[in-house]
């Protein structure tokens, strides 16, 4: 079983992952989450590099890249539009994100976190905020944000 770190939701250090939040908050009204016919590019323009679009298969369960934030794709190298998780090669790291990403649908409701790693041989840290997209009580779509942070230059912190 992959262990993922407990949800730092109400303790987000990177704004722009707040105002996505409050975002998705407003969006979902009373049922819970917003389709994703109710979300609009446009009103989170602050965050747009930095965001993933991941339709969610069922039966069984896969998760798909619809759209790979450009600024995300610069900095990994990979753009992951148009594939599949589990075809990205990387056991230990699809593994964890697809741990994650099934914690959002089972649960159908928001989670963040923050992670320290390494990739391709380089140190990182992230803060990430995975958002539920559906109707009729099925989530269809994820929305993720990823702010990197604790690059060469930074102060170690959650760019802001």
């Amino acid at each position: 079983m992959i262990s993922i770190p407990e949800s730092c939701l109400e303790t987000l250090q990177d704004q722009r992952l707040t105002r996505l939040l409050e975002y998705w908050r407003a969006k979902s009204g009373q049922v819970g989450m917003p389709a994703p016919s109710d979300i609009d590019p446009a009103e989170f323009k602050f965050i747009l590099g930095y965001l993933t679009l991941v339709d969610v298969e069922s039966a069984p369960r896969r998760y798909l890249f619809r759209l790979d934030g450009s600024i995300l794709a610069s900095l990994s190298g990979m753009d992951y539009t148009g594939k599949y998780l589990d075809q990205l090669g990387m056991p230990e790291y699809c593994a964890f994100v697809a741990a994650t990403y099934d914690k959002v649908v089972d649960e159908q409701a928001p989670y963040a976190y923050r992670k320290r790693g390494a990739f391709d041989k380089a140190s990182f840290s992230e803060e990430t905020i995975i958002l539920p997209l559906g109707k009729n009580g099925s989530v269809q779509r994820l929305m993720v944000a990823v702010i990197p942070g604790g690059r060469p230059g930074d102060s170690g912190k959650m760019v802001i």
